[in-house]
């Protein structure tokens, strides 16, 4: 025993020698560095070991300790007893490393690092750092039964450059790492080599990375090989093409749990398999990737299959689980990804008899280029996708995603899972049992599990999906739902589906199959395009039934389904369930030569040929029938519109239809509805759409949102077709009963209206210049709806009263709010007309929230300091705007009601933003309201306002015996006043009251309007400009007694002004009376009638004598007993003077 210890210092540096060595004979040899001991051995070239303990239970021991070797090796091949840098040889040689101990191994050459040599060889290395570096020969070679590598705790790294890093032989050799990191880098060689019975491979919380350029990563080989990850991650990386692990032998296994995470990423154009697990003869091979765990695999590959380097059931494929009952497991949260990045490399392939694919609440991703996404063969092969979690998503280039060769196959998707199979070139979903060796195929989809199947190229291709057997091929789908989509090239069909013995496919418990072709725009590459075609001479045949289960295929550019072969096609559809075939094609949607359709209590059924003059169904068979069972029927003619009003529609009824073309009607239960004088000799030869719709509930699904510009109420009456579609209800099909409820939401009324259809001579009703449309609805309102009211549908039924049991009418619309649409009253001004040298200029509105904006000539002006106050006013700064006559000013109002698109209003007018509602430069008509354009003021003279009506002052008026007032009165004037006319009266020596005549008007003729009066007034304007403006008063002097011509006084007269009263139309604040009522003038003294302070009286204001009840008796002149009245005419002059208040 050689021992160093005590924090010992030991340098030895020789030539090519065995610096430590002990012979066979010698028992337990050890060499022992501990208690912070470092021993430091350095050689030079030459083929010695340079540590070499011979003999039984050899051992290097370092704990705490360091051992650094460095030694220089040759290029001879390492033998037992030369060119190893340590060799420990004999029953159990054992490496020991324990706290914190450190063993540096470096070589050179052929020298191998580390070579220990007998049965239960073992490196234990815990809590250590080892780091072993050679060129071309192994860094770890233990050979013997039940050796092992094992580490807890500890950082490994090896490094060789063409050379093996780990090298285990024997009877169940093993690698073993717990809570470590390890690191191995090659450029060539292999990185972990495992020969012998059980080996195996175990990392437990552990982090271990790979690195290389080409070379085997893994290689396993004997009976049982186990690579175990559990909460561990391995990351394998190679810059060529290699073997990234391959698991040669009977029952193989590949392990990640627990969170485990296994990245592979390899380069190169090589056609080697990047995971092997099991091979020709092995049986058993398993992968298992469980508990959130990860694998994933991003790889290159050789060059195309064109040149004949397409992936095998031995190359080329990026994960191959092969041999007999292999099974393949992603489960419980788990993820399978493979990217492969070139040419012809498979994704994931099971090959073998009896074997298993599984994938159960988790993720798996595959992406190839020419290879397939998945390849399954061989027989009694079982695919078993299940799990609300579960999403496979397969994606080839120009593979296809999902291939079954050869054998039986059983392929499930279960349990909510979904499964979006894509390929941009040919064949997208194949299941095809073709070789000779009868076998049946089934395929299921059930339990709300979904399959898609997209097909997304250009180039031709036979079909997107296949389902062939060569004796019996089943598809059921159960509450699953199948969707096929062929959206670009030209192709045979969609879906292709043929059996020897027959293709049975049954779609239950609200199972569905979506199929879609699309229009082939090719010039060059021509197909078929079907939906579906069945290529077998033995029955092909479809068993539709239950409540929402549904088949539907859809081609823009051929048939929905098509056979040229001799086999019988068989539709059976039953309790409510659905078939819809669409297609395009001068034959018939349905093409065929043998056709039995049974329609038997049908939700829906829908046949139709788009092809103008095309048949719904062709066939060329006498035998061939249409059967239905308390089934409606509706027929649209060869010749007209498909998408209107049927020509022919019949309610429930039994029929049957038969021939060629199924052109002779057979029987029908009615024959005095449905009959030859009806719709024809030829049967159904004559249409291109036939449809039954037992679905008999209306659906009302629109309500249109309405404004305060609506007298009408607009909405839309749906019927199902199926469960998942609909159509417009026909003309009177439905009626609806709408409720208006009063923003007070006192009052509700009730209107009815029925729908009106969509046909070739009446094209539907359009809402308010729309397109016409059918299954609308419109109700007449005498006015437009208020704002604030609520509308809703509050029932919703069919003409007919017809209601499929188990449903009900359903109201899909939610009550909508009248939207306030019609912008706010344009502004107001005390004249249209304004100076020149006008630098502000006041408007008045009743919506205080409304934003004022102006234009000047149609520019804009700058309006953001414009506010609307609390009295509704609101000023424009003209002061740096140059005013020419003629010139327009042009003032808008915004309101704040909203967006009308944002409350669903339809097609709002321009007026309307954001923020709410504008005046219109011109008028505009919206709906049924014509909304008023915003109020222009004109720059020019400003002339006198003229008088109008005292009790409608918004109306101008020419009253009668005008007053020559001053034309010169400016801003602040007196535009009328009423001359006082008390008639003749009768000479009385008794006290009387005269009173004055009420004013008159004249007509336009200027003759007087003797049926009208209107009290005495006088009218007075202020238009003077804010800055200007600071109020006004009106007074008014009696000048003399009332005299005649003699000048004798009236004595005594008094004149008495009773009823006075103030009225405008342009709102603001009124000024106030300053005497009481009755008001007595006397001689030779002024009485101040009204005064306005501040911004009141702004406008016309009209100071009134009575009303239109008590005009005629306003205006009184007192006469005492003792005037001593001559008969002769009185007269007296007032002055009436109107100033402004100091201050102005």
């Amino acid at each position: 025993e050689v021992k160093a210890m005590n924090q010992a210092q030991v340098t030895i540096s020789r030539g090519n020698a065995t610096v430590l060595f002990s012979s066979a004979t010698v028992a337990d040899p050890k060499i022992t560095v501990e208690q912070g001991a470092t021993v430091t051995i350095t050689t030079t070239a030459g083929v010695a070991n340079t540590i070499d303990l011979r003999g039984e239970n050899p051992e290097v021991f370092l704990q705490s300790g360091e051992l650094d070797v460095a030694t220089v090796g040759t290029t001879a091949a390492p033998t037992e007893t030369t060119n190893n840098t340590i060799a420990l040889r004999g029953t159990t040689p054992k490496i020991t490393m324990n706290s914190n101990a450190q063993l540096t191994v470096r070589s050179t050459l052929a020298k191998r690092g580390i070579h220990l040599s007998g049965d239960n060889a073992q490196l234990l290395v815990n809590n250590s750092e080892l780091s072993v570096t050679s060129a071309t020969q192994a860094t770890i070679n233990l050979t013997g039964d039940h050796s092992s590598f094992s580490s807890e705790n500890s950082t490994i790294q090896l490094v060789s450059t063409t050379g093996v890093t780990t090298n285990i032989t024997g009877e169940s050799p093993q690698l073993i790492f717990d809570s470590s990191k390890v690191s191995f880098t090659s450029s060539s060689g292999q990185r972990i080599n495992l020969v012998g019975n059980a080996p195996l491979v175990s990392l437990s919380s552990t982090e271990m990375t790979m690195n290389a350029t080409t070379g085997r990563g893994v290689y396993l080989q004997g009976a049982t090989p186990q690579v175990l990850m559990e909460s561990s991650r391995l990351l394998m990386t190679d810059t060529g093409a290699s073997q990234g692990m391959i698991l040669q032998g009977t029952d193989a296994l590949l392990s990640l749990s627990n969170q485990s995470e296994f990245i592979l990423t390899a380069g190169g154009s090589g056609i080697v398999e990047n995971i092997l697990i099991g091979g020709a003869n092995n049986p058993r091979p398993e992968l298992l990737v469980t508990d959130r765990s990860k694998l994933s695999v991003t790889t290159s590959s050789g060059i195309s299959p064109t040149t004949g380097d397409a992936a095998s059931n031995i190359t080329n494929n990026a994960i191959n689980v092969r041999g007999a009952e292999s099974k393949t497991t992603i489960s419980n949260g788990s993820e399978l990804n493979i990217l492969v990045t070139s040419n012809g490399r498979r994704g994931l392939t099971s090959e073998g008899a009896k074997s298993e694919l599984l994938v159960s609440d988790s993720l798996v991703n595959i992406s190839t280029v020419d290879g397939h996404s998945i390849f399954t063969n061989n027989d009694d092969q079982k695919v078993l996708i299940r799990g609300s979690q579960t999403r496979v998503d397969l994606n080839a280039i120009s593979g296809a995603a999902y291939q079954h060769w050869t054998g039986n196959n059983e392929f499930i998707i279960t349990d909510s899972a979904t499964v979006n199979a894509t390929s941009s070139g040919g064949r997208v979903f194949s299941i095809n049992g073709s070789t000779g060796v009868l076998r049946d195929q089934y395929m299921e989809i059930s339990n709300n599990a979904t399959v898609n199947i997209l097909r997304d190229s250009e180039s031709y291709a036979s079909s997107s999906a296949l389902f062939h057997s060569t004796r019996q091929f089943t598809l059921n789908i159960d509450s699953g739902h199948l969707d096929i989509k062929d959206e670009k090239g030209p192709s045979d069909s969609a879906l292709q589906v043929g059996a020897s013995e027959g293709s049975y496919s049954t779609i239950s418990n609200g199972g569905s199959i979506d199929i879609y072709t699309s229009k082939n725009d090719s010039t060059i590459i021509t197909g078929n395009n079907s939906g579906i075609n069945a290529f077998s001479s033995a029955e092909v045949k479809f068993t539709i039934t239950g409540i929402g289960s549904k088949v539907r295929s859809i081609s823009e550019d051929g048939d929905a389904f098509r056979s040229n072969s001799t086999g019988r096609s068989i539709f059976e559809l039953s309790n409510l369930a659905s078939l819809e075939l669409s297609g395009r094609s001068t034959g018939g949607a349905l093409n065929n030569i043998n056709t039995d359709i049974i329609f038997n209590n049908p939700l829906y059924f829908d046949i139709q040929n788009v092809e103008l003059g095309g048949r719904a169904i062709s066939t060329t068979n006498v035998s061939s029938t249409l059967i239905g069972i308390q089934s409606g029927l509706s027929l649209w003619e060869r010749t007209g519109s498909i998408t209107g009003n049927p020509t022919f529609n019949f309610d429930t009824l039994d029929y049957q239809f038969t021939g060629i073309h199924l052109n002779t009607l057979l029987s029908t239960n009615k024959p005095e509805e449905l009959n030859t004088s009806v719709i024809g000799t030829t049967g159904l030869s004559n249409f291109r759409r036939i449809s039954s719709n037992n679905g008999r509930w209306a659906i009302a699904d629109e309500l249109r949102v309405p404004t305060n510009a609506d007298a009408k109420i607009h909405g839309r009456v749906s019927l199902p077709e199926g469960l998942d579609s609909s159509r417009p209800a026909w003309d009177d099909e439905a009626i609806v009963t709408v409720e208006v409820e009063s923003p007070s939401g006192e009052n509700t009324q009730e209107y009815t209206a029925k729908t009106v259809g969509d046909a070739n001579e009446s094209p539907g009703i359009s809402i308010y210049g729309e397109e016409p449309r059918g299954g609308l609805f419109e109700i007449d309102l005498d006015e437009p709806l208020e704002v604030g009211s609520k509308v809703r549908i509050s029932k919703v039924e069919l003409t007919s009263g017809e209601l499929t049991d188990g449903f009900e009418h359903q109201i899909l619309t939610e009550t909508v709010e009248v939207f306030p649409i019609i912008p706010p009253t344009p502004a107001q001004f005390s004249s249209s007309i304004i100076p020149q040298d006008s630098t502000t200029i006041q408007g008045m509105t009743d919506n205080l929230d409304a934003e004022v904006t102006a234009t000047h000539n149609g520019e804009p002006l700058n309006t953001e300091a414009v506010n609307v106050e609390a009295d509704g006013r609101f000023t424009l700064d003209l002061s740096e705007v140059s005013l020419e006559m003629d010139d327009e000013i042009q003032v808008f109002l915004r309101d704040a009601e909203g967006s009308a698109v944002t409350a669903g209003v339809v097609n709002p007018p321009e007026t309307n933003n954001t923020r709410g509602n504008i005046n219109p430069s011109t008028e505009l008509t919206f709906h049924d309201v014509t909304f008023q354009s915003a109020t222009i003021l004109t720059v020019g003279d400003l002339g006198p306002i003229l008088p109008v009506d005292p009790l409608d002052p918004e109306v101008e008026v020419d009253p009668e015996n005008r007053p020559e007032l001053p034309e010169d009165q400016g801003l602040l004037s007196i535009d009328f006043i009423s001359s006082f006319d008390f008639g003749s009266q009768a000479i009385s020596v008794q006290d009387q009251t005269y009173y004055a005549k009420p004013q008159r008007l004249l007509n336009e003729d200027g003759t007087v309007n003797e049926s009208e009066e209107r009290p005495n007034y006088v009218q007075v304007s202020d238009r003077r400009s804010e800055n200007d403006r600071n109020g006004w008063q009106l007074a008014v002097t009696q000048k003399e007694q009332f005299k005649n011509q003699t000048n004798q006084e009236l004595i005594g007269a008094r004149l008495n002004l009773s009823n006075q009263q103030l009225a405008t139309a342009n709102g603001g604040e009124s000024p106030s009376l300053q005497v009481t009522n009755p008001l007595t003038l006397v001689p030779g003294n002024k009485r101040t009638l009204i005064r306005a302070e501040g911004t009141e009286g702004t406008g016309t204001w009209i100071y009134r004598f009575g009303d239109g009840e008590t005009a005629g008796e306003s205006v009184a002149l007192d006469v005492p007993k003792g005037a001593n009245p001559e008969a002769t005419t009185y007269s007296a002059t007032l002055l009436w003077e109107l100033s402004a208040v100091p201050g102005n």
